[in-house]
Formats: C-alpha cells, structure tokens, sequence
C-alpha cells in the first residue's frame, strides 16, 4: 500500500496563504512568519507531495496544474474545519453559561426553587434549567445528557453514575402545632401508635422507610390517608385530619399555617440526597459552583420547627 503524504495544517496554511497573495512576503506577514520560514513550509509540502505546486517567476509566484488543483479541495477542508470549531466554542460557551438540573418532583417543589435562586443571584448570567422528572427518570436524565446534574435520594438504582451526598434528610413527625405531640423535642416512633396517619401510597421509597419505623412500635398500623403527593398529605394535617411521617425539607419549605415538625427517633430514620453526574462527561465550572452553593446552603439548612419554650404556671 503506497504511504499516504504526511502533511501539515501547517503547511496546508501556508500554501493558502501563498496562492492567494501571490507573494511569499505578503503571505508570511498574513501568518505572522518570516519569509524564509514560510519558504521552508512550502518546499517541505513540495517535497512531501513529490511535485510542485507553485512557479517562480520575477514579478510573483503562480500556481501550477498541481496547485490549481489542490487549491480548491484544501479551501473545503479548511471551511469545515473552522465550521467545526465554530461550533465546538459555541457549544462549550452555552456549556459554561447554562445549567440543567433534573430533580424528583418534591424536591423540585421544595429545595430546588430556594437553592437556584440562591445561586442566580450569585450567578446571574447563567442560564438555569430545572427538569421535574420521576424518581426513576432522573437518573435516565442525567445518562441520556438532558440534565447536566441530577437531583434525587439514594434509593434508586444509580451505580453507573457518580453521585455526592449533598444532605442526610431526617425523617419528621409533621402536627398541627395544637397537636400534645408539638410540644416535645422529639417523639419516638411508639409514640405514634393509635394516631390517624397520612402516608405515601405503598411501592414508594419513602412509604418503605416510614414503615421501616412504624415496625418499631410493635402495633399493627392501618393509615387514615394514603396519598400520592406531599402537599396533600401536608394539606390533611392543617385540616387537622391526620398527622404525617415527611421528610424535613419537605416541611421545612411549605407554607402551610400552624404546622409543626418534631424530629422522629428510636429509631433515627435518614436518607441521603444525591447529586447525580455522569463520570464520561465532567462537570463544567458552572456545575462545580452549584454543587459547592449547593452544599453550603445544606449546612444551613435547620429541619425540625423550634419548640417554644414551656410557660411556668404564676406561683410556680
């Protein structure tokens, strides 16, 4: 098989260069070189190619049969070339300026909103992006290259990706603040026996670890409410129809009036939320700055609603 020309871009550059200026001075001060580098950078393509491409004259230089030739053919490859890298420092650029996050949809509803604004004031000229997606599609967001970052608990099947702990989430007791519960620092999961409860439809993640606890207290339990969002099980505790068994930040972020939160223990029930990225596709700086304002406002975060303090009865 006969070797192929080893050239250039170099060269290539050079030789455009020259046909169209017609001058080895005026083509070697368009690239920045001297004229006898630029004379080398033509003889060795010369040499490479085994013929000549250019005919010396007096007065200027002209293009042989070879080099009229080659001219056109080299002019396309440079024309998709710089296409090419156009495209790619306009698609690193929207890289660095815009961020997509997928996340569940409680924690889309809850934790996200707080911390992108919390971000863009920060960043304002990044472009954010948040996907609401199914637990299990968050993942699948982040693998096909829709999210830059997922959002999501550690309870789903997430092997193939790299996934930081960004918060361990207590599980709480959520009362009206009228409730003989509100008042106590934290409530063991007996104490929950014989209460009407508002619980996450059975198959769901955090259904699986309410009953993990609710095990605890040794009584078989029958809930009042079986619900598919958090906002409505929130909605029958200010009805004061239920109490519910809801992660902290879910609490931490509703608006709902006279609702109290008190920590759950024996057992302490967490789990862990994770930022999801796929490992083959590096996070930009804009990514790294989110997971670090990300973690920061984590360390800030304050679940459980105050107690306030007991009053002393007068003459006490």
């Amino acid at each position: 098989m006969a070797r192929l020309p080893a050239v250039t871009l170099r060269q290539l550059r050079a030789f455009v260069a020259v046909a169209e200026e017609g001058s080895i001075a005026r083509a070697a001060q368009r690239l920045h070189l001297t004229g006898s580098a630029l004379s080398m950078l033509i003889a060795s393509l010369e040499g490479e190619l085994g013929t000549r491409l250019f005919e010396r004259t007096t007065r200027r230089l002209q293009l042989t049969d070879a080099g009229r030739e080659l001219l056109p053919a080299i002019g396309e490859v440079f024309h998709h070339l710089d296409s090419a890298l156009s495209d790619l420092r306009e698609s690193t650029q929207r890289r660095d300026t815009q961020l997509r996050i997928a996340a569940s949809p409680l924690l889309a509803a809850t934790l996200l909103p707080g911390l992108m604004a919390g971000f863009r004031e920060r960043y304002p000229a990044v472009r954010l992006k948040l996907l609401d997606k199914a637990v299990s599609a968050v993942p699948q967001a982040v693998r096909g290259g829709d999210a830059d970052i997922g959002v999501c608990t550690a309870d789903i099947d997430t092997l193939d990706l790299k996934a930081t702990v960004m918060h361990q989430d207590q599980l709480m007791l959520v009362c009206l603040e009228t409730h003989p519960l509100a008042t106590h620092r934290e409530v063991r999961w007996q104490e929950l026996a014989g209460e009407p409860l508002v619980l996450m439809e059975t198959g769901s993640a955090l259904r699986s670890l309410v009953e993990q606890g609710l095990a605890e207290t040794g009584e078989p339990f029958e809930p009042a409410f079986e619900v598919a969002h958090v906002a409505t099980a929130i909605g029958l505790v200010e009805a004061g129809l239920a109490v519910s068994v809801l992660p902290s930040y879910a609490v931490a972020r509703t608006r709902a009036v006279g609702i109290r939160s008190v920590p759950l223990t024996n057992p302490v029930l967490e789990r862990a939320i994770v930022a999801l990225h796929a490992p083959e596709r590096p996070l930009t700086s804009v990514g790294e700055a989110f997971l670090a304002h990300f973690r920061k406002a984590m360390e800030t975060f304050a679940a459980p609603t105050p107690v306030p303090p007991r009053r002393r009865r007068r003459g006490a």
